[in-house]
Order: C-alpha cells, then structure tokens, then sequence
C-alpha cells in the first residue's frame, strides 16, 4: 500500500472510532464481542449476526433443549413495535433446531392477556411453523429461585425457564416509561412470576440482578423497528422508527449498552447498565466494547 493512502485509510479508520463511540473489531484486532447487522429482512439479519459471532452451534449443542424468550408482554402487532418482530424469533428456532437441538420451547408471562399477545404479535404462528413448542406460562409451575442478587434474592420463576439447557433472550429494543429502556435484561421480568411491580422500586439494582442471577447463554436483540416513546406498551405507529437491526451477544450487559445507542443515549446513563457495570457483568464504556456492523 502506498504511503498516501495508507494516511487516508488510517485517518478514516481513527473517523470511524470517534463517531461511532465504539472499537470496530477490525481496529482492536480481536474478535467482536458484539455484532450488528442491517439489512432488509428481519429474519436474514438474525441469522447473519449470530452466524457472526461463531454460529449457532457456538450455543446450542445437539440434544439441547432450548428456551426462546422473546418480549410478548402486550397484544400489539409487529408494527407497532412492542413485541418481538416474529420473523427473528422464527430465525431462533430454525437456527437452534438445525444446530442439533432436540426441542425449542417459545414463552413468555405477559402482561396483557396471553391467547391474544401471542396470536396478535404473530410469534406463536411463527415459532409453531419453525418447529417450537409454544408455551402459555402456568402459575402451578411457579417455583422459587435464588438469583443471589442484591437487592433480588429468592423471587418465583417459571420452572421451564429452569427445565432447559441453553436461555436465548430475544428481546425487542424500546423506550420504558419506568427503566427509559428495556431491552434484554429488562426482557427478564418475562421469567418472573408473583408481583413484579414491586420490582419496579429500585429498578434499575433490580434488573441487575435479574440478569446475574438467571444468565442468558444468547442475546439477540431486535432493533428492526423500535418503539422510541410511549413505551413499553405503545400503540401508536408514530412512535415507531424503523432501524432495520438486529444486535447479538454472548454477553447480555455489553449487547443492552450498543442497543441503547440507538436511542442517542449514553449506556453510563442508564441505570441498570450502571448496576451491572458495578458488578463487573460487562463492559458499558463505548470506547472498550469491541464491536463489528455490516449492512446486508
């Protein structure tokens, strides 16, 4: 390479450190630990970022059973953003099934009526044809779990998010009224059952220590369509911004800190990204999290 443009690569490459806030993998010369993809289809991104990120089978072993916990907290349609686009969770399923899994189970505890959050939000159609067990959340099946949090200790889970081998949090990326953003740590309230507005007191330590205590093997964000106010339940399509992403992880803090600048928000200033940093469950600084996007 001449000298000449060697200067003009480097000078564009230092251009894209600063404005994107976050270390391009190929700058830090280490694999990214974060993987945002852009593209047209939602279900075609889904599949890209987890393909770049090692694959499915860097996940799923075969003979796994596998749960999928998508955001089917409310009866809205994919357009109107407050659920999980169906299209990545049917891209879950096939990629888990196809790396050897010998079940996938879909669910999740909504709050608003389940038959309708599931049929409206078109997941259950989607995860049925992929080949997943759909699960309605059973409060018979509620057991107690310790997430050695904090500020959350011994709290009612479902016992089929316990019953499985690998947790993959699909969650879709939006605006909250209580926590200003919910995306994959938040997505396990879904988990839960019992009072979950009590949790809703220091929300943020809470959320924490949700996600230490129940780890999720996967993070695959939706940020296809983001609902960017009047969240979580939404409503209206002028609330929605259509972003054509889709962010994946293996860890859960640092996935939550690049999706949450989609909102032009600093991750240092959301507070549960605070209280998982405080106890060292990720990265949240944007010029330490090694990341690598490509459009489709």
């Amino acid at each position: 390479m001449k000298r000449r443009e060697f200067i003009k690569q480097s000078a564009a490459l230092s251009s894209l450190i600063c404005l994107s806030g976050i270390i391009p993998a190929e700058a830090a010369g280490k694999e990214a630990s974060v993987v945002a993809v852009s593209g047209e289809s939602p279900a075609e991104i889904a599949r890209r970022a987890v393909a770049e990120l090692g694959g499915m089978g860097r996940f799923v072993s075969r003979g796994d059973v596998v749960m999928i916990k998508p955001n089917i907290a409310w009866n809205r349609t994919p357009e109107q953003a407050a659920t999980t686009h169906p299209e990545v969770v049917r891209a879950m399923v096939e990629l888990a099934l196809g790396a050897g899994a010998k079940k996938v189970i879909v669910m999740d505890n909504p709050c608003h009526r389940a038959a309708d959050t599931y049929e409206r939000s078109g997941i259950a159609a989607a995860a049925r044809q992929a080949g997943a067990e759909v699960r309605f959340a059973d409060e018979n099946r509620l057991v107690v779990h310790d997430f050695k949090g904090e500020y959350v200790r011994n709290w009612q889970v479902y016992r089929d998010f316990l019953e499985v081998d690998k947790f993959i949090n699909v969650p879709i990326l939006k605006h909250h009224g209580s926590s200003e953003l919910t995306i994959a740590m938040k997505n396990l309230f879904g988990i839960l059952g019992g009072n979950r507005g009590k949790l809703h007191r220091d929300m943020g330590e809470n959320i924490a220590d949700l996600a230490s205590g129940f780890p999720s093997h996967l993070v695959v964000v939706d940020a296809y369509r983001i609902l960017t106010r009047n969240g979580p339940v939404g409503g209206r399509l002028s609330d929605v911004a259509l972003k054509k992403t889709v962010i994946a992880s293996a860890n859960i803090v640092e996935a939550d800190a690049v999706a949450a600048e989609f909102f032009g928000v600093v991750p240092g200033e959301v507070e549960f990204l605070q209280a998982a940093a405080s106890r060292k469950m990720g990265e949240i600084d944007s010029n330490k999290i090694v990341r690598k996007s490509l459009t489709i």
